[in-house]
């Protein structure tokens, strides 16, 4: 069981207002989060992030083409053929995509630990994720995600119209950390999903896609409903084991999204593929 009093403390704390100070955090125990994890220093912050290449982390398929590929088709398409929740993408460059997925310590309103995002650095599309180990890090985790997203003109989420925009936004006010991600042009994933494949499966949950539509199923993760617990266990004990099923889930979430997005953005969308009874490219493979 999670060591709730410290957690109740800090929590109660910042959702008072008051400022916490970062606890000294050792450079081993960022880098036993997960092989890759670094610190970086942006503005005055020292901050951990996580980056991986999407090639590695989906082994025998193309996502970089896919969605070159299809950003490449809206260059000739006619606006009106593209799905209206789509129209954000049509004109835009693939280097301008960012697709985002934050983890949050409970409900709206509560305080972001992890912004997880995909995005094309120096030609390659990379899986990026800001974490705080500790309650005081957020602001800093905010200002360093603010510097990726502020770079990218194009917005991708699964839900992130009703959630991940304006929970990213009401935590930056909080702290008062200058962001304009609310007015980034928009692609949210789960509406044009509901459009183009409702009547064709159960539901059109992120899960229910990553299955039947990307074709991956997850072994080794943590449910949502766990995370925040998760994560409160985290801070209290330093134990870096409890958290690394935690940026799976991340990890899997955005490239679902990124994966879902390349579908629906493809002329004509491509249809829902046939899937053996068996599942076999299981999401544990990215990592």
């Amino acid at each position: 069981m999670p060591r709730l009093d410290p957690v109740h403390s800090g929590i109660a704390r910042l959702l008072r207002g008051e400022a916490l100070a970062p606890r000294a955090v050792s450079r081993r125990r960022s880098q036993d989060l997960v092989d890759g994890a670094v610190l970086e220093t942006i503005g005055r912050h020292g901050v951990c992030v996580i980056r991986r290449p999407v090639r590695e982390l989906l082994p025998g398929t193309d996502l970089e083409r896919d969605l070159r590929d299809a950003f490449a088709s809206l260059a000739t398409r006619d606006p009106q053929s593209v799905y209206p929740g789509l129209r954000a993408a049509v004109g835009r460059r693939v280097e301008d995509l960012v697709v985002l997925d934050l983890e949050t310590t409970g409900f709206w309103g509560c305080p972001i630990f992890l912004v997880g995002m995909i995005l094309w650095e120096a030609g390659e599309l990379i899986s990026v994720q800001v974490l705080a180990r500790d309650y005081a890090e957020e602001k800093a985790m905010l200002a360093a995600s603010v510097s990726f997203l502020g770079a990218r003109s194009l917005l991708a989420t699964f839900n992130g119209k009703s959630y991940d925009v304006p929970c990213f936004r009401e935590r930056c006010q909080y702290h008062r950390v200058p962001s304009a991600v609310h007015d980034t042009d928009h692609v949210d994933v789960l509406h044009a999903s509901r459009r183009r494949w409702k009547g064709e499966l159960k539901d059109c949950r992120l899960q229910t896609l990553e299955w039947e539509v990307v074709g991956l199923h997850r072994v080794g993760d943590v449910p949502s409903a766990e995370i925040p617990g998760v994560y409160h266990e985290f801070v209290a004990t330093g134990d870096p084991g409890l958290l690394q099923p935690v940026l799976h889930h991340g990890r899997v979430d955005t490239v679902t999204t990124a994966s879902l997005l390349a579908r629906l953005l493809a002329d004509p969308p491509l249809p829902i593929p046939r899937r053996p009874r068996k599942k076999t490219t299981p999401a544990k493979d990215i990592d």
